[in-house]
């Protein structure tokens, strides 16, 4: 990773909170607080071209550095890419850009300049099998050591917003005090349940035969997650799901449920509910759906509509007989 802003820097991708942190840490660097009033300016990537090249041309008052911050990169006119590509060819610029976009076209010549000449730092979305770990990397950092399962628990009960994910951790670092190590119990006290209670929720519709309570559920979760990542959290409910039902078949103690599927008590009860409406024959219909519907979207097709053709059916399969042949009828 960059460590320093000697040149032109974008700062690139969809993860907002990265892009914040980084962006956050380059300015650091760059300029001290003490500085910032006379030699900082931050401008929107839609702002007049002229405006903006005008203040990446002033030199710095009293001082060795001046910084502008443009957002938004996205959102300049595609006529003005080239006196800005102009701009960051020319290399003798009194001043130190940072630029800030959630997306670009690699194959455009602005972007592709930025790589020539500058430092570009990509803000990809964590993967939701490594976000546990990002997660134990912070409790690590507030001076905090996760127990078995914490850092797994806290994203399955809140969800895979980094910025909501921090919040979190910084709320059950204050809560355990002095006390070094973090248990799930701290967890379950204290964490805002955000993102647990859509997926519980749709879930549950799911199994009622709910398909509009499904669907709000859905909608509620891709307001601020990618489609994959949704699907991603499906899945591994349904797997939860499996597992606490084998278990409950096999006679197994239910206080040893949460250690079994490696969560923390509250998900563990609310699993066994979930598991007790559905037989042992239903899964295998419900996995085939899931895996059709990942290849779906990786195949190109809709993501959205993919994911609300998903919760219908299954929810259909769900649905009391009476239901379903009113709803065929209609």
């Amino acid at each position: 990773m960059h460590s320093g802003v000697d040149g032109p820097t974008l700062i690139l991708g969809e993860e907002e909170y990265l892009a914040e942190q980084t962006l956050a840490r380059l300015l650091g660097e760059a300029l001290p607080p003490a500085e910032r009033q006379l030699n900082l300016d931050v401008l929107d990537g839609g702002a007049p071209l002229g405006e903006l090249l005008t203040r990446l041309d002033t030199a710095p008052f009293f001082g060795p550095r001046r910084v502008v911050v443009v957002r938004r990169l996205e959102a300049m006119r595609e006529a003005d890419h080239e006196a800005l590509v102009s701009y960051l060819e020319r290399g003798d610029s009194p001043t130190t850009g940072i630029f800030v976009a959630r997306e670009m076209d690699r194959r455009r010549r602005l972007f592709l300049t930025f790589k020539r000449v500058g430092t570009v730092i990509e803000c990809r979305p964590i993967p939701p099998r490594e976000r546990g770990a990002w997660v134990a990397k912070l409790f690590v950092a507030a001076g905090k050591t996760p127990g078995r399962g914490v850092a797994e628990g806290l994203v399955a009960t809140v969800g895979g917003s980094l910025r909501d994910l921090y919040n979190e951790v910084a709320k059950v670092a204050a809560y355990v005090g002095e006390r070094p190590q973090v248990t799930t119990a701290d967890v379950e006290a204290i964490a805002s349940r955000l993102g647990e209670a859509s997926i519980f929720t749709l879930v549950d519709a799911v199994g009622g035969g709910n398909a509009a309570g499904a669907l709000r559920a859905l909608h509620d979760r891709l307001a601020t997650q990618e489609p994959l990542q949704v699907l991603f959290m499906i899945v591994r409910q349904f797997r939860l799901i499996v597992r606490a039902h084998a278990a409950a078949a096999k006679g197994g103690p239910s206080n040893r449920l949460a250690e079994h599927l490696g969560v923390h008590p509250f998900v563990a009860r609310k699993i066994a509910e979930q598991a007790r409406g559905y037989r042992a024959d239903q899964f295998a219909g419900i996995f085939d759906a899931l895996e059709a519907a990942d290849r779906a979207i990786k195949s190109g097709s809709a993501p959205r509509l993919v994911l609300e053709t998903l919760i219908v059916r299954l929810a259909g399969r769900r649905a009391p007989a009476a239901q379903q042949r009113t709803s065929l009828r209609a």
